[in-house]
């Protein structure tokens, strides 16, 4: 019995080893077959290409400068510079073969506790793969090709050669790629030449470039620095002296570049999600972009720009940030200029006042609510507490809705919005493109605040729709993408959708034209048939953003101006002067050699006569009531919206009592008119006339008693009867006869 137990757990230990060294096997093949089905380019490690090649409408080439990687040696570089990265990216670089088993241990921990794949536990020589020869896109397969191909890397070159491959090849935000060339964007100097706080600096740079940038979040950067500051002190790198050196200093971002490539970081930018790629595979595969880009304008605009923002800075002793985008009104963008570091494509902004046509103006002529003409009072109000005041502190009275807008008026704009509704609103932004959410649905957006800010490109967008009388064409850098072996990956095509009415389009672009020449636009000086719009967007009681959109029947331009570093701008800047000029010069640049043609008027629009007194005096539009052409009025209007005829008879109460003196006439004269009154048809005799009057007019007619039936006319000043009233004067004595003096005792009749 003894002997076949012993048997039996001979064979199942037999089994079992086979089992595990067919385990092993297995699993040895399946590392076998991963590990040589990829293959390590070392020519892309250690390439160096001359950047994305972004060229001009007319065939200039504008190689973007800083993304050819500038190769720079590492023993050149400071010690200090290599362990800031090594200290913050990966401390066991020296000790591993590619990868840590550790931190892969660690993240995945993580990654099945919050179910993602968020931590990637990446080496130096894991991102150096990543960056050179793969995507972003995260997988396990891709991990595990990332890992495979940082052994094999591991194995081909020195614990040096990948670490100064890295540092030339890392993104450092700003479009810098490489050390050398994030060294000369931000600070202006080599690499080599780099402190200890500024290598901290560019080493915290990688975690996350955008949230981490000198120049767009500076205090994040401090804090981010400090942090690889403390990881060199606690690797024993640094002392503690130079830790606490490093942690209480600042940090000083070289200014701004003087070259200009502001239109080929947005093209580049565009392209990368056309394709669905990043800027360094871009990079790596050859790519060659062409562009709607003027060279002629972009240099124009670059000028109008830097005249007017030099001056505001030496004036006010700021660093501001300004934006001019030029669009044709197809779409495709002809200029970009920015004196930003911000990606325009992300931009959000409070867009203030102009917001006022897309989200008041416009859905009230849509509507018929209102026409430009109509009239509203600018008077205090308060809604549940919310009492806006307009720029200038006043109250204006009864004025036209064309007014409020062309001078951007606080208090009209939202009782206009109040009378629309704020649903109907909201649906009009989202057919100009611009989304906002319920917690935007307040009367606030009136006067353009909107949560979440609008981007800079569709607000130029919805204006260009209106420019368009309704079409709406996408925005476009691009106009199309070559690979490296000239094919052609993409090419632009222009779709458009009509969203609006072309009537309702016009009315709105009628009265932002009146603003170019009388309103918060005056300042753009011009003869041209341009529509504009003013706003400034401010932060209690302190202005932030200024802005000048204007556009013609040809382009659509919206210059933009704020100071990001401070947040808010100096007092004495306004959004009809600085930008509003910036524009001027756009203007003066797009239309030097030819004009602009007028807005088409549609046929649904038309202009009507409309009666200027009853405006004044009643606040409502209606056809003339007179001929008299200084009480005449003329304006564009929908034609199922024209001003109605008045209904004279109704309007005038023209009414004739009897008593003891005679007939007393009494009716409600208008100014603008003049009236004749006679009695009797066939003896037309006339009993006065009244010129030019307005109010309640009385007259005593005390030759009545005689006849027993008399009919009172009134004429207007062109002959025609406005009403007629019929009296039986002795019915009025009988009735005094029968009240008074019989007392009921014996009834007369006639």
């Amino acid at each position: 019995m003894t002997k076949n137990k012993h048997k039996i757990t001979k064979r199942i230990l037999l089994i079992l080893s086979i089992i595990i060294l067919s385990f092993f096997v297995s699993c040895g093949i399946a590392v076998t077959i991963i590990y040589n089905k990829y293959q390590l380019d070392t020519n892309m490690l250690t390439q160096v290409n001359n950047g994305i090649k972004v060229y001009s409408a007319t065939g200039t080439d504008s190689t973007m400068y800083n993304t050819s990687r500038s190769i720079v040696s590492i023993d050149d570089l400071p010690e200090y510079v290599v362990n800031a990265f090594v200290d913050t990216e990966d401390k066991r670089f020296f000790r591993h073969n590619g990868y840590d088993i550790k931190r892969i241990f660690k993240a995945g921990i993580i990654n099945i506790k919050s179910g993602s794949k968020a931590q990637g536990a990446s080496t130096i020589s894991q991102q150096l793969i990543k960056n050179a020869l793969l995507n972003n896109k995260k997988s396990y397969s891709r991990k595990i090709e990332e890992v495979v191909l940082a052994m094999k890397m591991e194995k081909k070159y020195s614990k040096k050669e990948i670490l100064e491959m890295y540092l030339n090849t890392i993104y450092f935000g700003s479009n810098a790629y490489g050390i050398q060339n994030a060294s000369l964007t931000y600070f202006n100097k080599s690499a080599q030449d780099l402190t200890l706080n500024e290598a901290c600096c560019l080493a915290g740079l990688i975690k996350s470039p955008a949230a981490y940038s000198p120049i767009n979040n500076l205090e994040k950067c401090i804090e981010r620095k400090n942090v690889v500051a403390l990881a060199q002190y606690k690797q024993k790198h640094i002392t503690e002296d130079e830790y606490l050196s490093v942690i209480n200093l600042g940090i000083d971002v070289a200014e701004k570049n003087q070259l200009d490539f502001s239109y080929e970081k947005e093209a580049i930018y565009e392209a990368c999600s056309l394709l669905n790629l990043t800027e360094r595979e871009l990079i790596n595969r050859g790519y060659s972009i062409v562009t709607f880009k003027d060279d002629k304008l972009q240099k124009k605009v670059k000028q109008a720009n830097d005249e007017i923002i030099a001056n505001s800075e030496d004036k006010h002793a700021v660093d501001l940030d300004s934006i001019s985008l030029i669009l044709d009104n197809k779409g495709k963008v002809k200029s970009y200029y920015a004196n930003t570091n911000y990606n325009l494509h992300n931009m959000r902004r409070q867009p203030a006042s102009t917001l006022k046509p897309l989200a008041v103006y416009f859905p009230c002529i849509k509507n018929n609510i209102c026409s430009p003409a109509s009239q509203i009072l600018d008077e205090k109000i308060d809604y549940n507490g919310f009492a806006p005041q307009n720029a200038d502190k006043l109250f204006h009275g009864y004025i036209t809705v064309k007014e409020a807008l062309i001078n951007s008026y606080n208090i009209p704009s939202v009782k206009l919005l109040d009378s629309v509704g704020i649903n109907k609103s909201q649906e009009t932004l989202t057919g100009f493109g611009i989304n906002t959410t319920n917690k935007d649905a307040n009367l606030a957006l009136a006067l353009g605040s909107v949560n979440q800010g609008v981007k800079l490109t569709d607000l130029a967008v919805a204006y260009s729709i209106l420019a368009n009388g309704g079409s709406n064409h996408a925005i476009s850098f691009v106009d199309k993408i070559y690979d490296a072996n000239g094919n052609t990956v993409y090419q632009y095509q222009d779709f458009s959708e009509r969203v609006f009415d072309e009537g309702d389009c016009y009315l709105v672009t009628d009265m932002l034209l009146e603003a170019s020449k009388t309103g918060t636009g005056k300042r753009l000086d011009t003869t041209l048939p341009v529509a504009s719009k003013t706003g400034t967007a401010s932060v209690d009681g302190n202005d932030t953003d200024l802005f000048s959109i204007a556009y013609t029947t040809e382009h659509t331009m919206l210059t933009w101006i704020a100071d990001i570093s401070n947040k808010t701008l100096p007092q004495g800047m306004y959004s009809s002067v600085e930008p509003t000029k910036i524009n001027k010069g756009i203007l003066k640049a797009l239309y030097e050699d030819n004009e602009p043609k007028e807005f088409n008027v549609p046929d649904n629009i038309k202009k009507f006569a409309y009666d200027l007194i009853e405006a004044e005096d009643n606040h409502r539009i209606v056809a003339p009531t007179t001929n008299l052409e200084r009480y005449i009025g003329y304006d564009y209007f929908k034609v199922d919206n024209a001003p109605q005829i008045l209904d004279v008879k109704n309007d005038l109460n023209f009414v004739v009592t009897v008593n003891k003196f005679g007939a007393n006439l009494q009716f409600n004269a208008h100014r603008n008119n003049s009236y004749t009154i006679y009695k009797n048809a066939k003896d037309k005799n006339v009993l006065f006339e009244i010129k030019e009057k307005s109010g309640n007019i009385e007259f005593l007619d005390s030759e009545v008693f005689k006849e027993k039936e008399i009919e009172y006319f009134i004429l207007d000043s062109n002959g025609n009867l406005l009403d007629s009233v019929k009296i039986r004067p002795k019915d009025y004595l009988i009735n005094q006869l029968n009240n008074e003096v019989l007392q009921n005792k014996k009834r007369w009749f006639v």
